[in-house]
């Protein structure tokens, strides 16, 4: 009998949402928006793109960060940072999990993100570039705000995890594969709960402005609305957060969840490890 044979793979399931995404800044309204076929694409407004043969794409919209995160800290944060905390907070807190009562050595954070902070990149290179006679001056947070793997440091900072604490970068499909981590090591009983999803704020000049986008509409006079779904997906991910629990987990999450397991594209989720292979075996006693 091989060691393999003696492992006992725990059972996952999801037990916390949270979503910011063109389509609502929550998951009850990013659902009810998909369900009701609104369009997340409109007319661009992070930043003046009348000079632009694209002039549309699907921003997050009307989103108060100051609500959730402290002024003074979300200036040390790139955008696509500040839609990765918002949409943990809230799968976090949908979990029900009293954090005091866990081990938070045993939780964990896997965010996936395409490119990181390029807001932040083109704001201070383009600053230096710029004003090149006053010598090379960049901003102090000028790598924290822009690295990948920001936006997990920022919320096991928040939370005090202690876990396993890293970014998933592959193009379109990071935030696919950081949940796939996730759902490894929590089954493997490396983690009870990983904090996981995706993250990413592209729409900007250098974001908008790239051969693709330009192969997918050429021209401004294509109305927002019947926007292809290539802008979505490319340019506006929707931060995803996901969450670990024990055995305790209440058996209502796991149904609420299940039901919605195709949409967990785009919704942050919050993973939960029960200590028992099967649904027909018992529980680890």
């Amino acid at each position: 009998m091989t060691f393999f044979s003696y492992m006992e793979l725990k059972r996952v399931v999801v037990t916390g949402l949270g979503a910011v995404t063109p389509l609502g800044n929550n998951p009850e309204e990013t659902w009810n928006n998909l369900l009701n076929g609104v369009s997340g694409a409109a007319p661009i407004t992070l930043f003046d793109a009348s000079s632009f043969k694209t002039q549309f794409a699907c921003e997050v919209k009307d989103l108060k960060v100051n609500d959730y995160i402290d002024r003074k800290e979300a200036r040390k944060m790139d955008r696509y940072a500040q839609l990765a905390i918002i949409a943990a907070m809230q799968a976090v807190q949908d979990s029900g999990m009293n954090l005091d009562e866990e081990d938070k050595n045993r939780i964990g954070v896997i965010y996936g993100v395409g490119i990181g902070g390029i807001k932040t990149f083109e704001e201070e290179v383009g600053y230096w570039a710029t004003h090149q006679e006053n010598g090379p001056k960049f901003n102090p947070f000028f790598i924290p705000k822009m690295i990948a793997d920001i936006a997990a440091g920022h919320i096991s900072i928040m939370y005090g995890f202690h876990g396993p604490n890293f970014a998933t970068t592959s193009a379109c499909a990071s935030s696919t594969n950081a949940l796939a981590d996730a759902f490894n090591l929590i089954r493997l009983g490396k983690a009870n709960v990983i904090v996981s999803g995706g993250a990413e704020a592209a729409i900007t000049p250098a974001g908008v402005c790239t051969p693709s986008l330009h192969a997918t509409t050429t021209q401004s006079t294509l109305h927002a609305r019947s926007a292809h779904r290539a802008t979505d997906s490319s340019w506006a991910k929707a931060p995803a957060a996901s969450y670990s629990r024990s055995w305790s987990t209440p058996r209502h999450a796991e149904r609420r969840y299940t039901q919605k397991w195709w949409a967990k594209a785009c919704l942050p989720t919050l993973i939960t490890s029960q200590h028992h292979t099967r649904k027909d075996s018992a529980p680890a006693s």
